[in-house]
């Protein structure tokens, strides 16, 4: 029918370079495995080259031949392969026929599914960007007798258009045509980049935000009352381990620590140290004056600078009420508070409607108290208690005393019924209980007060710390994740173009 049909044609034979056109028609990428470093694609390459023995006459086989279709095994090929599989399948995955013109011009499109290795760099990972690099050359022929030429510098997408990744974004895909020496002999190579983008809104959802969730938690901790608080630590701990271990199988082994393992790894390390501080508040907030002593600076810092720093306003705590002792079993008179009740007995010194200055007392007052009868009856009779203007009205001439005097008459009352008291059989045992018991309430009161005092602290140190942890979360969460030159960089994909 024609020369070199029953014989295979080749260009050593012939003496001369036979130049193949090469080119790439993109169908899709199927995934691309972070962990393996393999990309897997199908596509379909586009093989042009000429050959002079297999031109035919048309007008010998009829004017309606116009293009030959022949098994690709019994045509000459140039034995272009992907030199970069990682599966061992150099050739096309289907040899379809090939497409032969009456000039001897011959194009062969062979479909193809390959495994590709693919170097990853996790480093911005999830907001990563990848160039994937395929190398193909012919496996038998130099350059001297196979030159390889590509007409056009990017792949073909007509398919990828329609069924485009949902894990990447083709960016870019240049092809480069190069010559290399290998073991002594000059070879045609062609290099086709692939510019991938990672679709990290998947990752954003199920590992970035739980993650930052997490570290803000570490934080909020100290807002925790002091039972709980280790139990919270210790299982944010664990959660970041199993973050840890998730990035470990997901991102390959590689010399460069990816900026989300970063993170995860300044988590911990917050999480660790919001559990040391934890133990060390609790210690303090158990503390009380029978095992510690609080030094001076630390009351000052804590309980008066600190707070007002904060804006902590303490709850007011009752004045102590100071009982000075005389002898065994014996009270002296207490001090008078300076705020009395209006309605006990001593108020009615301080009646709003008297005098703030005076009191007015009955004469009767005068002649009980010189009487001999002063040690059984009570020398305070009843007060005046009209208003100020009333006692104007009163025919009686009134005895005016200052306060002062008035609180001397009644501790020399309280005077005269303690020695009527010990005239009592018992009275002195019935003291010394009385005195056992008060002073034992106030050291029970001492020791409260100094216990609160301790926790007062703790929730100082825990107050202080959740700002601390919150800055510094805040500032190394956002130092981390937007060091990635990825993140706000927006690039239309070639299958929306």
């Amino acid at each position: 029918m024609f020369q070199g049909y029953n014989k295979l044609i080749r260009p050593g034979e012939l003496n001369e370079k036979t130049v193949v056109k090469f080119g790439i028609n993109l169908a899709v990428i199927i995934y691309v495995n972070d962990q393996q470093q393999v990309m897997k694609i199908n596509g379909y390459l586009d093989l042009s080259w000429k050959d002079e023995r297999l031109r035919f006459d048309r007008s010998t086989y009829g004017a309606n031949l116009s293009t030959l279709r022949l098994p690709s095994n019994k045509v000459w090929q140039p034995e272009i392969a992907l030199v970069s599989t990682t599966d061992g399948n150099y050739g096309p995955t289907y040899r379809c026929n090939l497409l032969i013109s009456p000039q001897g011009e011959i194009q062969w499109v062979p479909p193809f599914i390959s495994k590709s290795s693919c170097t990853i760099n996790p480093r911005f990972f999830p907001f990563d960007e990848q160039v994937c690099v395929m190398y193909f050359r012919s496996l038998t022929y130099s350059s001297n007798e196979l030159e390889i030429n590509v007409p056009s510098n990017i792949f073909e997408i007509k398919d990828y258009r329609n069924q485009s990744s949902g894990t990447w974004d083709l960016i870019e895909a240049p092809i480069f045509a190069q010559r290399k020496v290998i073991g002594g002999v000059q070879r045609d190579f062609v290099e086709c980049h692939l510019r991938l983008r990672r679709k990290s809104l998947f990752y954003v959802v199920t590992i970035l935000l739980p993650c930052i969730l997490i570290s803000f938690l570490s934080g909020f901790v100290f807002l925790l009352p002091s039972k709980g608080k280790t139990n919270v630590c210790l299982s944010i701990l664990f959660a970041i381990v199993v973050f840890l271990l998730l990035m470990s199988n997901i991102l390959p082994p590689a010399d460069v620590l990816p900026l989300l393992s970063e993170f995860l790894f300044f988590t911990f390390i917050m999480n660790v140290l919001s559990a040391f501080f934890t133990v060390i508040a609790i210690n303090i907030s158990y503390r009380s004056s029978n095992t510690h002593t609080m030094p001076a600076p630390v009351r000052v810092v804590f309980l008066q600078v600190l707070p007002m720093v904060l804006c902590m306003r303490r709850p007011t705590r009752h004045k102590k009420t100071h009982m000075h002792m005389h002898r065994a079993g014996e009270l002296l008179p207490m001090q008078l508070p300076r705020q009395i009740d209006p309605y006990s007995r001593t108020g009615i010194y301080r009646n709003p409607h008297c005098s703030s200055q005076t009191v007015m007392m009955q004469n009767e007052y005068t002649r009980e108290c010189g009487s001999d009868n002063k040690r059984r009856n009570s020398p305070i009779l009843p007060l005046c208690l009209s208003p100020a203007p009333a006692r104007r009205t009163i025919n009686t001439s009134p005895l005016l005393v200052s306060q002062r005097s008035i609180e001397s008459v009644i501790a020399k009352e309280a005077q005269m019924l303690a020695d009527l008291l010990a005239d009592i059989p018992g009275y002195n045992h019935a003291l010394k209980a009385v005195a056992y018991i008060a002073d034992n309430m106030r050291q029970k009161t001492n020791l409260e007060e100094s216990s609160e005092d301790w926790r007062f602290v703790s929730q100082v140190i825990d107050r202080l710390l959740l700002w601390v942890f919150f800055i510094v979360t805040s500032a190394g969460s956002m130092g981390i994740i937007l060091n990635s030159p990825y993140l706000f960089d927006y690039v239309v994909p070639m299958h929306q173009l």
